[in-house]
């Protein structure tokens, strides 16, 4: 990971979640809006809002549905990073 990667990963961190996960789940929106903004960006921080979503499951599915790599998941919260061929 290089520098400035590991200073974006800080800034998304620190942020609040720019995607969100509502009862809908993951639809094909939700994964385009996740693939653009880790095209613009190269990180991006999703929550889940709905509790019935499996918390244990969605951040990797999410991850390997929009061919992104899972850096962290707290709690409802988690982090993708575009790949570094990407």
């Amino acid at each position: 990971m290089t520098p400035e990667t590991r200073r974006n990963l800080k800034d998304v961190i620190a942020e609040g979640a720019e995607i969100r996960i509502g009862k809908r789940g993951l639809t094909e929106g939700v994964k385009e809006e996740i693939r653009r903004h880790l095209k613009d960006h190269g990180t991006v921080k999703v929550k889940l809002l709905d509790k019935s979503l499996d918390r244990g499951e969605i951040p990797e599915i999410v991850a390997r549905e929009t061919e992104s790599e899972l850096v962290e998941v707290r709690g409802r919260t988690f982090i993708l990073r575009r790949h570094d061929s990407h």
